[in-house]
């Protein structure tokens, strides 16, 4: 069994029978007289194709102002091979956060201008939009993403200066909708559900019928059904993965964006059981910076 690990400073590989863990692409993965990319985000298993999709953060458009990154590059990486095989970039794609896949599409969370934005990795165009609301600015700082035969899952967590809530919200849209494969507005489906007294949220991870959602700012884990916090991994939480046993919870060190993305922070993970939720063991992944997805691949 091994993890799949994004990270402000690269994407880990780590293995749970022989503690592990060794580096697959390095932030500085374009050379050391580029800039480097800020860091990598969304990851998925694609198990038909046995491959890895993760998203890195970019600023390749010079001529855009905008604080965060404005592009990303989709990369695919094959297991058996243990090599990129291929990669995507995208042009004009603000703060992506969390990704998805679909019928050989990825969806691919657009933070900055509040929609996700469609790719179709076999031509390797963007398809089409699904938009939060109508203004394209980072209002409901929507950053988790999950798909299942019913339902698209989109994350929204509000912690954003410029939105109108308070606590967090999900929208689930129909999988009919998205099966037409065109531009929509995801509200127009008076699907919004509020997540009363969650703050800060990340993740969306289908946990047997139920989903789970980090509550990063404290450190817990909310199930979607019980409507309740179920985990107590203190702050900073974000990233969950499953294997047929474990729960895996990542976490981070808590500073000012600038230094928390440095070699100065340690990302954690840790281990629970599925069963019962009891503690395991946690694992220490150094100088990462801050740990922002996990995937499991259970062999």
């Amino acid at each position: 069994m091994n993890l799949f690990i994004t990270t402000s400073r690269g994407v880990y590989k780590y293995n749970f029978k022989n503690d592990d863990i060794k580096q697959i692409i390095s932030n500085w993965n374009k050379g050391f007289f580029t800039k480097p990319s800020k860091g990598f985000f969304g990851i998925f298993y694609n198990k038909l194709k046995n491959e890895i999709i993760f998203a890195s953060r970019e600023k390749l458009s010079k001529e855009i102002d905008y604080e965060k990154s404005t592009d990303s590059i989709i990369y695919f990486y094959n297991i058996l091979r243990n090599k990129i095989v291929k990669k995507i970039v995208i042009k004009d794609l603000f703060d992506i956060h969390q990704i998805t896949f679909f019928k050989n599409f990825v969806f691919l969370t657009e933070t900055g201008k509040n929609r996700v934005q469609v790719l179709n990795s076999l031509n390797k165009k963007i398809e089409y939009f699904i938009n939060i609301g109508p203004i394209r600015e980072d209002i409901n700082h929507i950053n988790a993403i999950n798909i299942d035969k019913s339902f698209l899952y989109l994350g929204l967590n509000n912690g954003h200066e410029k939105n109108e809530f308070k606590n967090a919200q999900i929208i689930r849209v129909p999988i009919d909708k998205i099966l037409e494969f065109k531009s929509f507005d995801a509200l127009n489906y008076k699907n919004l559900i509020n997540l009363e007294g969650v703050y800060h949220t990340h993740d969306i991870e289908k946990f047997d019928d139920d989903y789970l959602i980090s509550s990063s700012n404290l450190g817990k884990i909310y199930s979607y059904n019980k409507k309740k916090f179920i985990v107590d991994v203190k702050p900073w939480s974000r990233g969950i993965a499953l294997s047929s046993d474990y729960i895996f919870i990542g976490k981070s060190g808590m500073g000012k964006r600038k230094f928390r993305h440095s070699r100065y922070y340690d990302g954690e993970i840790y281990v629970l059981n599925k069963s019962n939720l009891n503690f395991v063991k946690k694992i220490n992944i150094p100088k990462v910076g801050q740990l922002n997805d996990i995937i499991c691949v259970d062999n």
